[in-house]
């Protein structure tokens, strides 16, 4: 055989054995052991797991549970999160989570507490997802990891996710996609103490409440006072400056939606307090 014959075919065995290579590292079998980041479906991202899998995302409500509170996050506070995907016939599964605030920005810190079915992802390890050996499961597959709460202040998180369930042809085709997110408030009457000035001198009732709020003072003066309604993000709700001060004051609640609310009262004699829960 001549140089020429030898380096035609040493020429097709190289094209061949990187056709190959890159078929091994397509799409359709690179994702097995995670997605790259920002795949969650979150507005932050602008992507799911439909820029490599064909087919429509579908959202999905209840995906995504916590052990939070219903008062919402303490900061600094870690709590479990658990994410699980049921689809009948299909035993290969794979996700992609982040906590975010609706622009994209990270809210709080993801920990692994599964490390042979879960990693951190992202330069700022924004993002938990599968690994290879997290995607096995006959009808459903659940993973858990942790979630430690942002700083006081930080407002409500958004834990945003997307799920695959996958046919396994080994093709990016016929997998099912959803997406599904969940709601954490920020637990705003935490680190306000009851005690602040005169709050021992103010009464709330009934609470919960429904179309009424009645504030009663043990210490009625002639000094006016200041109402003030936030939710639990911090939004401000209702105002009532200069009230006239008596004993049993009623406050309509009828155009609150239903929820959990801290009441703030001023006067002279300081600052109070008060949480409370409109249904």
């Amino acid at each position: 055989m001549n140089i020429y014959k030898k380096t035609i075919i040493s020429s097709l065995a190289l094209a061949v054995g990187t056709i190959c290579i890159s078929d091994l590292l397509s799409p359709a079998h690179s994702n097995a052991g995670g997605p790259p980041s920002g795949k969650t479906g979150s507005p932050g991202d602008g992507s799911n797991c439909t820029g490599c899998h064909s087919g429509v995302a579908t959202t999905s409500a209840g995906l995504i549970t916590s052990n939070v509170p219903v008062t919402g996050y303490i900061p600094g506070n870690t709590y479990t999160i658990t994410a699980t995907i049921a689809v009948a016939g299909i035993n290969k599964y794979g996700f992609e989570i982040s906590p975010q605030g609706t622009t994209g920005t990270q809210k709080g810190t993801l920990v692994v507490t599964n490390a042979t079915e879960t990693k951190l992802v992202g330069t700022t390890a924004k993002y938990i997802t599968h690994k290879s050996t997290g995607t096995a499961g006959m009808g459903s597959k659940t993973w858990t990891f942790d979630w430690i709460a942002p700083a006081a202040g930080s407002g409500n998180a958004i834990l945003y996710g997307a799920f695959n369930a996958a046919n396994g042809n080994g093709t990016n085709s016929g997998d099912q996609i959803f997406l599904s997110s969940l709601l954490i408030q920020e637990n705003l009457s935490i680190g306000i103490s009851e005690m602040v000035n005169n709050s021992d001198h103010w009464v709330i009732y009934p609470n919960p409440c429904k179309e009424q709020l009645t504030i009663s003072s043990i210490l009625l003066d002639n000094e006016n006072y200041n109402l003030e309604i936030v939710d639990v993000t911090g939004k401000q709700m209702k105002v009532i400056t200069n009230e006239t001060p008596y004993q049993h004051q009623q406050i309509d609640m009828t155009d609150l939606p239903n929820g959990i609310y801290v009441l703030i009262i001023d006067s002279k004699k300081g600052r109070a307090v008060k949480k409370f829960i409109k249904e």
